[in-house]
């Protein structure tokens, strides 16, 4: 698949209203809520060999796009702040940090498909939450559900 088709596909199976990306920026880490994610912000990359070595597509926020995300961006707290949090794993963090923001009980890392619901809900809304450098989705993912939906 290409990078376009690959993006299509997954706009078409998620459940996902909105975005809300996560960043750091001059110290801080900060937070926009986006319609959908630009393909510019989006690269295709290969799991590591250990995850299957599969095409995927990462999150990728440089410089430019953080530009243009810190326009609207809200901050959520100092990058210190951050890294001495719960979690190491910076996405596991962001969305805990996210949940409190919006007085939601963080539930903890679930296994719920991207096509299944949002990460959060945030008033009546499915809302995916992604740091910078998430994989946002494998290849493989969107075959299967591309076949699923056929024998359905």
């Amino acid at each position: 698949m290409t990078k376009q088709t690959m993006i299509r596909n997954y706009r078409k199976y998620s459940a996902a209203e909105s975005y809300i990306l996560g960043f750091e920026s001059e110290g801080n880490i900060y937070f926009s809520e986006i319609a959908e994610i630009p393909p510019r912000y989006i690269k295709v990359e290969t799991a590591s060999k250990k995850n299957g070595g599969h095409r995927k597509l990462q999150l990728r926020i440089l410089s430019n796009h953080k530009k243009e995300l810190l326009k609207k961006a809200e901050t959520l707290c100092t990058v210190e702040d951050f890294i001495n949090g719960t979690f190491k794993n910076k996405g596991v963090e962001f969305e805990k940090r996210i949940s409190e923001k919006f007085g939601i009980e963080y539930r903890g890392k679930d296994n719920i498909g991207f096509w299944v619901a949002g990460d959060l809900e945030i008033n009546g809304k499915q809302i995916q939450i992604k740091f910078n450098g998430a994989q946002i989705v494998v290849e493989t993912t969107l075959e299967k559900l591309k076949k699923n939906k056929k024998s359905a």
